[in-house]
């Protein structure tokens, strides 16, 4: 009964999900719970282990790695600082840097040129 799943109807069931009407809402859920449990599975089967399923990545920025590069060449930055972003940079070469953390290198060179602590190339 589980090779039977209909993955196409638990779909558009899921998209009722976002429905203004709490009815509707309430249907869907239970529709989807009943489909789940007449199918044999449980939602650890339908969903696949999280580490399975890998975030976006993204291709390393060169503007973003020049950027490191020149703070953590500066003689005027923290070493505190340089530990950061020397991990922020690890983490871009692999596309995994957050937009947090792209802004926050944004905001971080463009304070150190200002204040003259770095030269930009």
């Amino acid at each position: 009964m589980a090779d039977k799943f209909d993955r196409d109807r638990l779909v558009k069931l899921l998209g009722m999900l976002g429905s203004a009407h709490d009815g509707e809402v309430l249907n869907a859920a239970r529709r989807i719970d009943a489909m789940v449990r007449a199918g044999g599975r449980g939602w650890n089967e339908l969903l696949g282990p999280a580490e399975t399923m890998p975030g976006p990545k993204r291709v390393p920025d060169r503007a973003d790695l020049r950027k490191l590069d020149e703070l953590l060449a500066a003689s005027r930055v923290s070493d505190i600082l340089k530990l950061r972003l020397a991990a922020m940079r690890e983490a871009l070469k692999a596309g995994r840097l957050t937009d947090q953390d792209r802004h926050l290198l944004r905001m971080l060179h463009r304070k150190a040129v200002i204040e003259g602590a770095v030269v930009t190339t």
